[in-house]
């Protein structure tokens, strides 16, 4: 796949994650379905919505908006970090999540939107690691173009 369509395809991903988190708030009894405390969840989910936005900007144009990919890994690289730490309380007692929950639809609807949320944030992650040719291929490159310097040094020099 290309790197402008795995842009693409991270982007629309990314616009998934404030639904998800929505779920799982509600699945662990963190806010009601409606009300102050609905309301101010999507003020706090709100900013998952910048790696999107980073991701599109790249797919349109890589070359200009370079600068964004920083900005998009580090907000996937503090979502995969945070999610990760946010398990620590939730192994140390899971019988309060279970209760939280009410139910294990609750649970499990919130469990699949938590590994959901993970895994496009490790798609968003992977998408901006720069692609490494090996040495091999370098040197292959070089010499199809007639540059004359190898990746490989001449052992006679």
């Amino acid at each position: 796949m290309k790197r402008k369509a795995r842009y693409l395809a991270a982007g629309i991903l990314s616009l998934a994650k404030p639904f998800l988190l929505g779920t799982i708030a509600v699945g662990i009894g963190m806010s009601d379905s409606g009300g102050f405390a609905s309301s101010y969840l999507r003020y706090l989910i709100f900013p998952h919505l910048v790696p999107a936005v980073c991701f599109f900007f790249l797919y349109f144009d890589e070359a200009k908006y370079l600068a964004f990919r920083p900005l998009a890994g580090l907000f996937e690289a503090g979502s995969i970090i945070l999610l990760a730490v946010s398990l620590i309380p939730a192994a140390g007692n899971p019988q309060k999540i279970f209760l939280a929950a009410k139910n294990a639809q609750g649970l499990a609807r919130a469990s699949i939107a938590y590994l959901s949320t993970l895994l496009i944030d490790l798609f968003g992650a992977a998408v901006l690691i720069p692609r490494l040719q090996s040495r091999g291929d370098t040197a292959i490159a070089a010499e199809k173009s007639g540059d004359g310097d190898s990746a490989f040094p001449n052992k006679e020099q």
